[in-house]
């Protein structure tokens, strides 16, 4: 999700135009009310992106209906009883059953006055009953009611596992300083961990692992368990290394939602050639598979003068406009 706590991250959507989507909703203060059916519709909304894939709802942000994208940063909710605390009360006594997951951010407006951004992780125990009885989804950029197969499918999610194989540099940051050795085209080997983790409290206990490498990268050595078993072409000029694993309980440990075991963090070693090393963008991606569930992440290494920046999925793209492949 995107990280926005202040004003200044809020004004930095409005200038990049993102857009609306299936999984990130503007709203102008003045719709976080207390009055009417304002809380209804507050229940109505979040609970639909809990039904739905999770995202995130920003008050604050008036939206130009036409082309879904911010017009702009607002002043903020005028009623100094609308709180955290409150949005926490009305979510947690009208929709049924309480959601988990749900994290609320005040945003200070500079005005005296308070913006509010609700993130909604994707819930493993709803679907969630909004007030007014029904089960809500998000499709189209709007709340709309929930059929019942789909509502037997979000049943479903809690016998299911809820994988997802996250990518990270091994200093547990997003940034990293590669190094090259005099007339070298290669830098010195880095390593690229990858860690399976699990939503769901329902465990995995075999998995597919794979991280697609841009092929701008070299992958000097394989390590264990990751090996190549074939490449991918997205595009003429964009080519990935797919590299796999299996994890297999028994004889190795199921993925449980309450811990991650080391042996579900493995490494890729790489290399940076020396033509990338002033500004360019890597691609990468990554898979997982199981029984019932099937997830893929998109990532990105921006390259700026020898200092690698990871890209995370639901990060804005539009920061790598400077660079040039």
């Amino acid at each position: 999700m995107l990280v926005l706590k202040t004003r200044a991250d809020l004004q930095r959507l409005v200038d990049e135009g993102l857009e609306e989507s299936l999984t990130l909703d503007y709203k102008a203060s003045p719709a976080l009310t207390r009055d009417g059916k304002g809380p209804d519709e507050l229940c109505k909304d979040v609970s639909a992106l809990a039904n739905s894939a999770g995202g995130q709802i920003i008050y604050g942000i008036e939206e130009d209906k036409a082309t879904a994208k911010p017009a702009r940063v607002d002043d903020g909710v005028a009623d100094a009883k609308i709180t955290r605390e409150w949005i926490e009360q009305v979510l947690n006594s009208k929709v049924q059953p309480r959601m988990d997951g749900v994290r609320i951010e005040r945003v200070d407006m500079g005005t005296g006055k308070y913006g509010y951004v609700i993130n909604v992780e994707q819930s493993q125990n709803g679907p969630h009953q909004s007030p007014d009885g029904k089960y809500y989804k998000r499709f189209n950029l709007q709340s709309v009611p929930m059929h019942d197969y789909e509502i037997r499918d979000i049943l479903r999610r809690s016998t299911t596992p809820d994988l997802e194989a996250m990518l990270w540099f091994p200093q547990l940051g997003d940034t990293m300083t590669v190094s090259f050795a005099q007339a070298r085209e290669l830098s010195q080997t880095f390593f690229l961990n990858c860690t399976v983790m699990n939503k769901s409290p329902t465990p995995a206990h075999y998995a597919i692992v794979e991280v697609w490498v841009d092929q701008d990268l070299t992958v000097p050595f394989a390590v264990d368990p990751f090996v190549q078993v074939n490449a991918i072409e997205h595009s003429p000029t964009e080519r990935l290394l797919v590299y796999r694993r299996t994890i297999s309980a028994p004889p190795g440990v199921p993925v449980f939602k309450e811990a991650s075991h080391e042996s579900h963090t493995a490494q890729i070693a790489l290399q940076l050639p020396a033509r990338l090393r002033e500004s360019s963008v890597i691609y990468l991606e990554s898979h997982v598979s199981a029984p019932g569930v099937s997830k893929h992440e998109k990532y990105q290494i921006i390259v700026k003068d020898d200092l690698l920046r990871l890209v995370k999925p639901g990060q804005p793209r539009s920061t790598i406009s400077t660079f040039d492949r």
